[in-house]
């Protein structure tokens, strides 16, 4: 059983992988695996996964779903790994001793929150919340459906034991959902030590095809289904406050 699982799941975009793959290929920590599923159309990404010498990456073609998150599942559910990180072909970690860091954080914690580094076009992004925001937020777990505090999901390293599934029926929340069930009553760690890279403004990334206000609304009645009234007060600041505000200045 390797340690790290590190699963990559990809639409169409090789070149991304492999800046992925190389984040993790540069590791000092060597016991990992990766699982790159795949529910691309054409063989770009299977022919360079094939291409790659090495016995701990292996390659799944996932019959394309209605959903991105059924083929983010495809690839848990092929997880071996004592931990876990879910990281897009989007998404690179920054530092090489990144899984070293974490792995000893992973003794006393059953997740552990890395920071993020978004680059926008090229450029770095400041991000509006502070770690003492972050920290707060992962320990209240419901005002992440107020506001994203963690960023994309290869932030989160988790033990396999503790692991659960996305649940597809959602779109605009599908990642603040799950990062709810994942940290609700869990030993979390905020760790900035480590960081993720992740690029936004890239042709094919999901959320830049949406229509929010749609997609928004359909979460909502699904959540409000589920949980009922624990989480309504964070969706209806995030639906007045940061939608409305994003409308108001013509960004949705």
């Amino acid at each position: 059983m390797p340690k790290f699982s590190i699963i990559i799941p990809t639409y169409e975009h090789a070149e991304l992988l492999k800046r992925a793959l190389q984040s993790v290929i540069m590791q000092d920590f060597e016991d990992w695996e990766v699982i790159i599923c795949d529910d691309s159309k054409s063989d770009s990404v299977k022919a360079y996964a094939e291409s790659m010498q090495d016995t701990r990456i292996s390659y799944v073609k996932h019959d394309k779903g209605e959903t991105a998150a059924e083929n983010w599942n495809f690839g848990l559910s092929k997880a071996q790994g004592e931990h876990i990180i879910l990281m897009h072909h989007d998404e690179a970690i920054v530092s090489p001793n990144h899984l070293s860091l974490i792995a000893q954080k992973m003794k006393e914690n059953e997740v552990v929150i890395s920071d993020v580094e978004v680059l926008y076009h090229g450029k770095k992004r400041h991000r509006l919340t502070t770690h003492l925001t972050q920290r707060f937020v992962s320990q209240h777990p419901k005002l992440l459906f107020f506001q994203n505090t963690i960023g994309p999901t290869a932030c989160l390293a988790f033990r396999r034991n503790q692991m659960q599934l996305f649940n597809p029926h959602l779109t605009w929340f599908v990642d603040v959902e799950w990062y709810y069930r994942m940290l609700k009553g869990k030993q979390v760690l905020n760790y900035p030590t480590c960081r993720i890279q992740s690029i936004h403004g890239q042709e094919g990334q999901i959320s830049q095809h949406l229509d929010v206000i749609k997609v928004f609304r359909k979460d909502k009645a699904i959540l409000c289904k589920i949980y009922s009234g624990k989480i309504r007060l964070a969706l209806w600041l995030y639906e007045h406050l940061i939608l409305g505000t994003k409308k108001r200045l013509g960004k949705i």
